[in-house]
C-alpha cells in the first residue's frame, strides 16, 4: 500500500534531518578501531604557554655560528627564525643558561626538545640514556638548570611511535611529565606523524605516556608532511586525548614530502626534495594548534646520506630548503642559490 503524500513528505523530511545531523557529526568521528571506549580521564587543566608568547630566538644555533663565522647573509631565513633546542645529552645541559639568559632578555619563550630515552634508536646499542635511573637523574638535572624559567618540552621525539615502546617505556614518560609539569614547564608529548601510526594505536600510546598530565603533543616533528594533513591527523587525535591542543613542525614541510620510492627508505634522509615551511607562529589561527614551531632545526643534517657524511649543520642543506621555499622571498632565494656552499657538512 502507498503512503499518504504527507505521510511521505513527513518521512523524507526526516530522512534529510537524519542525514543532515550525520553529515555535521559523523564526518568527524576519529578513528576509533583500536581503542573503541574512551576511558575515563582526568586531564591536568591547560596553561596556555603560548598564549601571547614570543619565540626565543637562539643566538648560538648551528646556522647562527655559520652566518657569524663564514659572513653568511644569506643564511638569514634560518638563522633569523626562532628554533627548538635539542638536549639530547648530559653534556647539553651545560649550555641552557645562556639560551636562558637569551630568552629572557629577548622576553620569549624558550622551546626545548628532550631526546635521551634509554634504548633511543631500538637498536640496544649506546643511544640515549645508559638506564631509567640515568634518564630520571638527567631530568631532575634539567628541572634544576630551568629553575623558574618557564619552558615549552618536546618530549622525546619518536619514542612514542617507535616499535620499542613499551609500558616500562610508558611509565617512564608518564612519569617525567609530570615531574616536568610539577616544576612549572609545559610539555608537549611528540606523537608522530600524519603518515606512520593511526590514530587509535597512537591515542592509547599516549593515554599511556601521561598525555592526560601533559600540555599536549606535538605532530610532524623532524618530518616533512604538510601542514593540512599534519592539522586534520591531529585534530583527530585530539579527539581521542580529551581534545587536549597540539604544535606542528613546519621547518622542513613547505613543499610536503618527497615522493615515495618502494625501492629505498631514503626519501626521508637528506632528500633534494624539501623546502622550508611557514615562520613560526603562536598565532596560527588553527583551531586545536597551539603553535606551527620549526623544532628540527633547518639545515642539520639527516644522517649519513644524500652527500652528507654526518648528523651536524650542513650550509648546503640549508641553501636547499631556502632555495625550494615558496615562504622566503625571491630576492633571499636567488642570493642563497648564488652562495657557495661547503664541499663538506661539519659543526660551524
Amino acid at each position: 500500500m502507498r503512503r499518504p503524500l504527507a505521510r511521505r513528505a513527513a518521512v523524507r523530511a526526516g530522512a534529510l534531518v537524519a542525514l543532515a545531523g550525520c553529515l555535521l557529526g559523523c564526518a568527524q568521528q576519529p578513528d576509533l578501531t583500536l581503542h573503541p571506549d574512551r576511558p575515563a580521564v582526568t586531564y591536568r587543566p591547560l596553561t596556555h604557554p603560548f598564549r601571547d608568547a614570543r619565540l626565543a630566538v637562539d643566538p648560538d644555533s648551528e646556522a647562527a655560528r655559520y652566518e657569524r663565522a663564514n659572513g653568511a647573509d644569506w643564511l638569514q631565513p634560518i638563522a633569523g627564525q626562532p628554533q627548538a633546542r635539542w638536549i639530547n645529552s648530559p653534556q647539553d645541559l651545560d649550555t641552557l643558561p645562556e639560551l636562558l639568559q637569551a630568552a629572557g632578555a629577548q622576553g620569549a619563550l624558550p622551546v626545548l626538545v628532550a631526546y635521551w630515552i634509554p634504548d633511543r634508536g631500538c637498536s640496544h646499542h649506546k643511544q640515549g640514556a645508559p638506564s631509567a635511573a640515568a634518564y630520571r637523574d638527567w631530568i631532575g638535572s634539567m628541572i634544576r638548570r630551568l629553575g623558574s624559567t618557564r619552558a615549552v618540552v618536546v618530549l622525546e621525539p619518536d619514542a612514542l611511535s617507535a616499535d620499542c615502546f613499551d609500558a616500562g617505556r610508558a611509565r617512564l614518560m608518564a612519569e617525567t611529565v609530570r615531574r616536568l609539569e610539577t616544576a612549572g614547564q609545559s610539555v608537549y608529548i611528540d606523537a608522530g606523524h600524519a603518515a606512520w601510526k593511526s590514530t587509535g594505536d597512537t591515542a592509547e600510546r599516549l593515554l599511556a605516556a601521561g598525555i592526560a598530565d601533559a600540555e599536549g603533543f606535538a605532530v610532524n616533528v623532524s618530518n616533512r608532511q604538510t601542514t593540512a594533513a599534519s592539522v586534520a591527523w591531529g585534530r583527530e587525535l585530539s579527539d581521542l586525548v580529551g581534545h587536549r591542543p597540539f604544535v606542528v613542525d613546519v621547518s622542513r614541510n613547505g613543499i610536503g614530502p618527497p615522493p615515495d620510492r618502494k625501492d629505498s627508505d631514503e626519501e626521508w634522509c637528506n632528500p633534494a626534495h624539501q623546502a622550508l615551511g611557514a615562520p613560526p607562529t603562536t598565532s596560527p589561527g588553527l583551531p586545536g594548534v597551539d603553535a606551527l614551531l620549526w623544532i628540527k632545526r633547518p639545515g642539520e643534517s639527516d644522517g649519513k646520506c644524500g652527500g652528507e657524511t654526518s648528523y651536524f649543520f650542513s650550509a648546503r642543506q640549508a641553501q636547499l630548503l631556502i632555495e625550494n621555499s615558496p615562504h622566503v622571498i625571491r630576492a633571499a632565494r636567488q642570493q642563497a642559490a648564488a652562495a657557495t656552499a661547503p664541499p663538506s657538512d661539519g659543526r660551524p
